[in-house]
């Protein structure tokens, strides 16, 4: 099939695993979205088949959508580089190309239009738009605004090396959160007043430029999931390219899950995995 020579501004890819319900309603907050520029969506659905989880019919009957079944579980950025991969064997490289979680929405129709316009000229490689947590004044970008030190990612290593000593970090840090979004309630969020260069953007929803791809970054993540973000920090570190945190583009990002999933000893295993892999790679 030959390419098609039209130049798409936006592909909006949404990885999937088990999220039905979140995964319909992203699609119909970004089929609601206030464009000019050109959007292309795939939903990308890890779900194991048949599965009860997986992406309803009223998606892959959706002519606006591009629904992909890989047929196994590619991990997140695994399932964005499939996506990719389907998209540009008839398509050329979007101006920008957008990872995003199911569990978010656009509370502002105009939000992609604002990213393509605000950085039209000398776009960064990556942007990390504001993140709030829903019924909260939490922001939850940006996810690092320094590099961590090598010993600070090798502790992580060691924490998530062994399954008691996750459990009780990943509780922590739930009870942490749950607090901190508890008490966001009571004041009105406020946001930052102008974008800045950061480290490393939260994985939930990251939008790259095609200069991320076209100076050799990737989605190849040396881990079937988690650690994402240092990930992307870091391959934009190495390529010599910025990753910039925009508070004028805000997406929501529904609350945390409960604590019933800490107990999981897959996940564990994944943090495990990537925990390692980034601290013997970049650290």
């Amino acid at each position: 099939m030959e390419r098609d020579a039209a130049h798409d501004d936006i592909l909006l890819i949404c990885v999937n695993y088990l999220k039905p319900g979140e995964t319909q309603r992203f699609v119909l907050s970004a089929l609601d979205l206030t464009l000019q520029s050109s959007l292309r969506l795939a939903v990308v659905d890890n779900s194991p088949p048949p599965g009860t989880g997986g992406v309803p019919d009223s998606i892959k009957r959706d002519p606006r959508v591009r629904a992909i079944a890989p047929g196994e579980n590619l991990g997140y950025f695994g399932g964005a580089a499939a996506a990719l991969n389907d998209h540009l064997k008839t398509h050329s490289m979007p101006e920008w190309v957008i990872v995003s979680n199911p569990d978010v929405y656009f509370p502002d129709r105009g939000v992609l239009q604002r990213l393509f316009d605000s950085h039209r000229n000398d776009p960064p490689a990556v942007v990390a738009p504001s993140i709030r947590t829903k019924g909260s004044s939490v922001e939850q970008n940006p996810y690092m605004r320094v590099r961590p030190g090598r010993l600070r990612m090798h502790v992580y290593r060691w924490i998530f090396s062994a399954y008691p000593i996750d459990v009780m970090y990943q509780g922590l840090s739930w009870i942490k959160h749950r607090t901190m979004e508890a008490a966001s309630q009571e004041r009105p969020a406020v946001p930052a007043s102008s974008t800045e260069k950061i480290y490393a953007p939260l994985g939930a929803f990251i939008a790259f430029h095609r200069s991320y791809f076209e100076r050799g970054g990737t989605f190849d993540h040396g881990a079937f999931l988690f650690g994402e973000e240092i990930f992307v920090a870091e391959t934009a570190r190495k390529l010599g390219m910025t990753v910039l945190y925009d508070p004028t583009l805000v997406i929501e990002h529904t609350k945390r899950s409960t604590g019933a999933g800490l107990f999981n000893r897959a996940t564990s295993r994944y943090r495990k995995q990537a925990s390692r892999y980034l601290a013997r790679t970049f650290f």
